[in-house]
This record gives structure tokens, sequence and C-alpha cells, in this order.
């Protein structure tokens, strides 16, 4: 977490470090963010960076918190809406979120690139940081959907769809060029091929009228 220092500071150096930094991480990995750049952008020394946070690592997690805390925030009300069928709900929220990337691309790069991250370290405390968070948010999502027409328990098929959707993404996310394709592309890419793979789920999930 930042200093007091940090805190105190006018509001506006606040916002000019911040966004200097989420650009510098959206634009690199960890690893290879600088903060030497991030001091040069925002316009203050590197010992005032360090007055401010801890370490890198310490400004890196406050960026995340931070981020996904807006993202989760703003659509919070738009969730409400969803459809309550399970299968649209999946391709619902991601298309949502994917929509508040193109709003906000800086903060989306920053939130894909920690999804891609290599670094076994920080991957590691990323987990710790976020694991049980994510799924907590993905199972309450899941909470008031509709059961009809299911051939195993609808908890069960949210158990599955979890881990089914961790595979697709970090699949996804692989081949994706996250510095370079337009959100609006890497949107309707994601989405079809979501929606094909949530369409042979179906088959095996659902009871067919005859």
């Amino acid at each position: 977490m930042p200093t007091n220092q940090f805190f105190n500071l006018e509001a506006e150096k606040q916002n000019r470090i911040i966004q200097a930094a989420i650009t510098e991480f959206a634009q690199n990995t960890y690893v290879n963010a600088s903060t030497n750049r991030i001091v040069k952008a925002c316009g203050i020394s590197k010992g005032s960076l360090f007055k401010y946070f801890t370490d890198k690592e310490d400004l890196y997690f406050f960026l995340l918190d931070t981020v996904m805390w807006e993202m989760l925030r703003d659509i919070e009300s738009d969730v409400e809406n969803l459809s309550t069928e399970l299968f649209q709900r999946i391709i619902d929220y991601s298309a949502l979120e994917i929509s508040w990337y193109i709003k906000n691309p800086d903060k989306g790069r920053l939130i894909m690139s920690a999804v891609t991250e290599k670094d076994e370290e920080i991957c590691s405390r990323m987990a710790e940081r976020y694991g049980a968070r994510g799924e907590n948010i993905y199972y309450e999502l899941l909470a008031d959907i509709e059961g009809k027409n299911l051939k195993i328990a609808k908890e069960k098929i949210a158990e599955l769809l979890k881990w089914v959707l961790e595979g697709f993404n970090e699949t996804f996310l692989k081949k994706a060029d996250i510095k370079k394709e337009s959100f609006e592309q890497l949107k309707e890419n994601y989405i079809q091929e979501l929606s094909n793979y949530i369409e042979i789920l179906k088959t095996g999930f659902i009871e067919r009228k005859e």
C-alpha cells in the first residue's frame, strides 16, 4: 500500500503518478516495466516515488487493486441486467468486461498484461492476492441463474465451466497481441470463440426437447 506521504499529495499529482505507472505497466510486463520511465513521465524523482511506495511491486499491486475495483464498481449496475440463462450470462459478462476495457484502454491492458504475466514469483503473489476474490465474484455472478433443462445441478456446471474458462482465457490471451490489437477486435474475436465453445458445452449440459 502507498505511504501516507502519497495520500497527502494533491489529487492532481497522485493521478499523474498513477496514470504514468498504469501506462508503463500496461505497455510492458511487470519485469520489463521501468520505474525510471515512470518517474520521467510524471515529473518526479525516483527517490520521491519510493517515498510513496515501498518498491516496484508495491506500486504494481496498488495499481491492480485500484483498477480492478474501479472496473467492478463501474459495471456493477449492468451486471444486474444480464441474462439469467447460465451460458448466456457467461457470454454477456465477458462482453461487458471487455466493453469496459474499450472505454479504459490503458487500464484494460494493465489487467490483461497481469493475466499473461510470466514471472513465477509475481504470478504466485497474484494468485494469493486475487484467487479467492476472483472465485467469489464468479460464483456470485452465477448465483441467481436459472436451472431449467439442465442435466446436472447448476452448481456443478458452474464449477466445470470455471475450469473451462480458465483454460480458454489463458489460451486466447497467449495468442492475442494485446499491445497492438484494438479492444474492439479482441472483443469480437473473444466473444466469437467463446460462443463457439459454449455451444459445444451446451450439448452436454442441457436437456433437449424432442
